[in-house]
């Protein structure tokens, strides 16, 4: 039963949270990655399994708290590039691109830090023409994602997508 308890205090606090809010921004995030953290495998798999049919902002949250040096988060990361919500798709992008190494900063625009990189997760998503493909769709359709068109035209090129 000691189990369960992260599991029921992260559905909890999904449930509750909005992405978009100043309290999942500032704090309640940590929270999440904390209880994320704390999953058995089992656990994990049933959480990440069930989260089709859980509402928008508990899949936005889900979203910006996945680990992709974990397969099964990093499965989950990308298949939310086919949410049916715009805004959990942005959320997926945003954190393909941080975890692939790319940094969107007010300051610099968008910069390469390989400090960020996950490496087999980088390496998958380059891999992956089909993911490619949905990221540059996704950025060529949205004004204010086309910056990153970085990170999808060098890995296009190197899996020989363009």
């Amino acid at each position: 039963m000691h189990q369960l308890d992260p599991l029921m205090k992260l559905e909890a606090l999904l449930m509750k949270s909005d992405v978009d809010s100043s309290d999942w921004n500032e704090y309640e995030y940590e929270d999440g990655e904390r209880l994320l953290s704390q999953l058995s495998d089992g656990d994990r798999a049933l959480l990440l399994r069930s989260a089709a049919t859980k509402p928008t902002n508990w899949r936005g949250c889900l979203v910006s708290i996945l680990r992709p040096s974990m397969v099964d988060e990093g499965d989950q990361l990308i298949s939310a590039l086919w949410d049916t919500d715009e805004n959990v798709m942005s959320e997926a992008v945003f954190r393909i691109y941080f975890y692939c190494g790319f940094i969107d900063s007010a300051r610099k625009g968008v910069f390469e830090d390989a400090r960020r990189r996950v490496g087999p997760f980088w390496d998958r998503v380059r891999a992956d023409k089909r993911v490619l493909e949905r990221l540059e769709s996704l950025a060529r359709s949205n004004v204010g994602a086309a910056h990153w068109r970085v990170l999808c035209g060098t890995a296009m090129t190197e899996v020989g997508c363009e």
